[in-house]
């Protein structure tokens, strides 16, 4: 279910305080959790939807938080028996 935008904004301005304290970006779920958001799984799921989100979105996971796309695996394509 994707979040409304006061919630992205919010869980995105947690992982910025959390980067600007510690400075590692949580990438896996349950990594850190603050005022009740998991932020990596936050993170986990801006990476695999970065198709669906604005492209202002992606310009301030990339260039403010550091969060690139998940490049998505494609299967091999089948070698025929013949």
């Amino acid at each position: 279910m994707p979040l409304l935008a006061g919630e992205w904004q919010r869980c995105f301005h947690l992982v910025r305080l959390h980067l600007d304290a510690a400075g590692e970006l949580p990438t896996t779920a349950g990594d850190v959790l603050r005022h009740g958001e998991n932020l990596g799984r936050w993170v986990q799921v801006q990476r695999v939807g970065w198709g669906k989100l604005t492209g202002v979105q992606q310009w301030m996971c990339e260039q403010v938080l550091g969060i690139d796309p998940a490049i998505e695996e494609k299967p091999k394509p089948r070698t025929s028996q013949a």
